[in-house]
């Protein structure tokens, strides 16, 4: 957790996808409200290029910001952090879907937040990435890497080593390494843990396992996780749910947690990662039993 400064807090990038119904008119609404708040405060949509990545300009104009507003979900919220990666730029999240871990603002409480911000009422949190080494490139992701087979129909064999040591070998559809933020995303549909998104831990997690368990290994930062793809000549590695690259057979794969971070402002007193968890999965009653 950082404190409340934002150097030169002037050039305001407010992200967005515009595929999701509504989002356009809340980004002209956050414009007409707070543009004058501001020295910039620019539209910046989510449009891909035939490689799925973000197209040029438009990452260049969220790479000369102070802060992103990204609105949409926490598809979103993925998407922007691969653009900004290598920067050190701060992500205030408003989420337009029903979910949204990684998002502080709904759409209604815009706003209230927005003049937080302005005053100053708000917290840096920091969230490690998880980075893999393949075929002498890194690659980072804000949630989590898939290593498996490109179609579904058969299982993969892929060998895991936890510094150095054999662990297991899976055979499953894949199998998942996650960091503590995407603890909330594919490996929680599987019956993976959650765990605080200021844990530098790694999960590992088969996802479909075929005759073995399909129990989660959480490890402490520091150590390193080495997958091969033993019997498959057409797997690949998915990052983020965004990006996929093809995986040779027995070629490794290195996965640690990296040193940076992404950076995500939060609204203080506004934002409690574990009662947005159960909210969002209905641990709690609707009669509020507990006090």
């Amino acid at each position: 957790m950082k404190n409340n400064s934002i150097p030169n807090m002037k050039k305001v990038s407010i992200f967005y996808n515009p595929d999701i119904s509504g989002v356009e008119s809340l980004v002209q609404k956050i414009q007409n409200d707070f543009m004058k708040n501001f020295d910039k405060l620019d539209p910046v949509p989510l449009i891909v290029d035939a490689e799925n990545k973000l197209i040029e300009k438009n990452e260049k104009m969220l790479i000369d910001s102070d802060l992103i507003i990204c609105v949409g979900g926490d598809g979103t919220v993925l998407r922007l952090a691969q653009s900004i990666v290598d920067e050190s730029i701060p992500i205030f999240g408003i989420r337009m879907g029903r979910l949204g871990f990684l998002t502080e603002s709904t759409s209604q409480e815009v706003n209230q937040k927005i003049n937080s911000i302005i005053s100053g009422n708000f917290y840096i949190e920091e969230r490690k990435l998880v980075k893999a080494e393949y075929d002498q490139k890194t690659f980072f992701a804000l949630n989590d890497f898939v290593i498996g087979r490109k179609k579904l129909g058969k299982t993969s064999s892929i060998g895991v080593w936890i510094n150095e040591m054999p662990i297991a070998e899976y055979r499953s559809d894949a199998v998942i390494v996650a960091s503590a933020t995407g603890s909330t995303g594919y490996t929680l549909s599987i019956g993976g843990p959650v765990l605080m998104p200021n844990s530098e831990s790694i999960i590992i997690m088969p996802l479909a396992p075929h005759l073995t368990p399909s129990n989660p290994i959480i490890l402490p930062s520091g150590d390193q996780v080495v997958l091969q793809v033993l019997r498959d000549d057409d797997a690949i590695m998915i990052v983020d749910g965004i990006s996929e690259l093809n995986i040779a057979k027995e070629k490794q794969i290195k996965i640690s947690i990296s040193q940076s971070s992404m950076l995500f402002l939060r609204i203080n007193n506004s934002y409690n990662f574990l009662n947005r968890v159960a909210d969002r999965l209905g641990w709690l009653r609707k009669d509020h039993t507990l006090s």
